[in-house]
This record gives C-alpha cells, structure tokens and sequence, in this order.
C-alpha cells in the first residue's frame, strides 16, 4: 500500500476514533461541574466567576438544566474540536503524525477528559490551543499568551499548574532556547503566580458570603444544587491543604490515586521518555527540565485538591500537546517522531489505551467494568 493511500486511511481512522470517543464519553454534567457554570461577578469578586459573567447574559435571570447541558456540552465539543485542529496543524500529515493523533483519541486521559463534561478545564485547554496556534516569537505572541494567562485564572485557578509551564517551554523553544528565551518563558510563570495571589486576596469569601452566594445561585436554576458549592468560594489555599490532609487518611482517596493515578502517570512518563527523544541529545538540560514541568506541573495541584483524575488527564494532553510543538518548532522533530514511533509501539500502546478505564466525573461508578477497577469488583470472589 502507498503512503499516500496509508495516509488516507490513518485520517480516516483517527477521526473516526475522534467521533467515537464523543459518542462514548460526552455525559451529561454532574450538577457540582454545571454550577460553576453561574459562578458570576454579581454578588462580588470571586474565584471561577468569569466563564459565569460571559454567560450570564446569555442565560438569563433564569436558568433551566437544558440551558446548563447545553453550555456543557458546547465547552466540552469546542475544546476537543480545537484539539483536533490544533494536532492536525502541528503534526502535519505523515503517517507517524496520524498515528500520534489515534493514540491521542485513542486514550484513557483523552475519554476522561471528553467523560467530565462541562468542567472549566475545556475552556482553559481551548484558550491556550488558540494561543499556541499563533506566532510566539514576537511582542504580540508573547502577549498574548501573557493575556490567555490572566484570563484563564479568571476562568479557574487550575490554569496555572495546568498550562502556564508548557507556554512558557513554547515560548523557550520558540525564541531559539537560549539566553534571550529565559525572560520570555518565565513571564507566563510569574504572571500566573502574581494573578492567583491577587485573586486569593480580593476573591476571598467568609462564611456567611459564601451561603449568601450559594443562595443567590439556588434562586436562578431549576434545582438544588450542593452545599459543597460553599467550600469553592470560601476556602482558602490554607484551608485547601488542610481538606487534603483529611482526604489522606481516607482509604477511598488512596484507591483513586491506584486505579487512576497509576495508569495516569505511566501515560505521562512514556510521553516524557518521547518528547526527551523529539528534542535529541543536544538539547541543554534547561530545555529537558522545562519539558519535564511542561507536562508534570498539574500534579502538583494534587497537593491543595482531590481530583487525582482531572489533573492526570491534563498531564497526559501536555505532553501530546509538547510533542505536536516540537514536532512544529524543532528542526528533527518529525524524523525523530518516526524513529520512536515505530508500528509495533503503536499497536502496543493503542491495546493498553483501548483496555484501560479511568474515571469519568459524570459516569459514576460505570468505570468498574474495566481494567483497572474492575479489580474493585473482583473483590467480591472473596466474599460470596
């Protein structure tokens, strides 16, 4: 067969797995990840209250569940749809770059990703795409990315860990790794760090604002929606680290961070081992490490929050993104990509990626029919 017809088939094949894993995933949004949805600026400054404020004219003063499923879904398709676009662009189309886009559809961390509908982390993961889809070696390009930093805080403070490193690696590979790229790959960093601290401090709520908040939103939508809502405005960076301090001692916690975290971060340490080998054995040790953070920093948000899932499918898409970059950016890349990505590997990986399940926010308790927590469910042989 020619690589042309190959070809063909392989963009076939990846956008028929695109069309599957929306088919299989997009859930509706569970009520916690609706609710933020109508986090507005209406009763004061708050944490996650920008997406509300840009929706609420749109809403209304009333806003029924339809309305809420809709937005959810349109967040959710619209990132996964700049995704593919984004992939498509930077990868070009060889037969390794659609072998690279299958894997990505293919996934675990990817239908995780589609299965938490609705959640504020599609409009950050679409914000950035766009951005790295303009021309970083310039004044406005860093501004921009600069902007999408600020903005994406506003929407959730999630942005920081999840995207600020990879756009300043971007940036870094973009500008030549080198002397003049260090000021412009910190900037992102530092601008994140600087918003959340500021939107710590004039977004912060007591008690009784919090309830006054948690009212105001009950009175706009068709049902009730959690007191845990409460805990979201409230709650301090402190006061995070100490709910986290509680939820490790809870055995339930430590049976995500098996069945979801293991395979989560086995994904992200081949994506890792890839990207080490697109950059080649002349890239400094700087470059290796700002990779490395590109696609690991939003672990660390398992020190302050509890959603082992969320932040591991970010981790995952980061370095699917690092890798679509350097294939972009890096004279090499491609060959590289080739050279690793061999048809053996592929067919491996597509069979771990295929068996393995990972929680889905809006699923609940269905990911027990499948490897890994189907060992949950086999636990019941011991006890007939």
């Amino acid at each position: 067969m020619s690589d042309a017809r190959t070809v063909q088939l392989l963009r076939l094949a990846a956008a028929i797995s695109f069309i599957f894993v929306i088919v299989n995933h997009l859930m509706p949004p569970s009520v916690f990840a609706g609710s933020q949805l109508l986090f507005d600026y209406d009763q004061g400054f708050i944490r996650r209250g920008l997406a509300g404020e840009l929706l609420g004219p749109i809403f209304g003063p009333t806003v029924s569940v339809g309305e809420i499923y809709l937005a959810a879904a349109l967040i959710t398709l619209t990132a996964a749809a700049i995704l593919y676009i984004f992939l498509i662009r930077n990868l070009g189309g060889t037969v390794v770059s659609f072998l690279l886009m299958i894997l990505v559809f293919d996934s675990f961390a990817f239908a995780s990703f589609i299965g938490t509908t609705g959640y504020l982390d599609g409009v950050l993961l679409a914000l950035v795409l766009l951005a790295l889809s303009t021309n970083g070696a310039g004044t406005l390009g860093l501004l921009l990315r600069l902007a999408v930093c600020v903005i994406g805080i506003l929407v959730h403070e999630a942005m920081l860990p999840y995207f600020t490193v990879l756009i300043g690696f971007e940036l870094w590979i973009v500008r030549g790794a080198g002397r003049g790229a260090v000021l412009p790959a910190l900037l992102p960093v530092a601008v994140g760090f600087m918003t959340v601290a500021v939107l710590s401090v004039i977004g912060e709520h007591d008690a009784a604002q919090a309830q006054a908040f948690l009212a105001g939103l009950n009175q706009r939508i068709e049902y009730t929606l959690p007191e845990g809502i409460k805990q979201v405005v409230r709650l301090s960076l402190t006061d995070n680290f100490e709910l986290m301090r509680d939820m490790r001692s809870q055995p339930r916690y430590w049976n995500w961070w098996k069945f979801d975290g293991t395979p989560l971060i086995l994904m992200s340490l081949w994506l890792i081992w890839l990207n080490m080998k697109l950059l080649g054995r002349e890239a400094s040790i700087l470059t290796k490490i700002l990779c490395l953070g590109a696609i690991t920093a939003p672990f660390s948000l398992n020190l302050i929050a509890f959603d082992v899932v969320r932040f591991g499918v970010m981790a995952v898409l980061n370095g699917f993104i690092v890798a679509a970059l350097l294939v972009r950016h890096l004279p090499g890349a491609r060959e590289r990509l080739t050279q690793v990505l061999t048809w053996p590997v592929f067919v491996i990986l597509l069979i771990i990626n295929a068996n393995i399940f990972t929680m889905q926010v809006n699923q609940t308790e269905n990911h027990l029919s499948q490897f890994p927590w189907i060992f949950v469910k086999h636990l019941e042989w011991l006890q007939p």
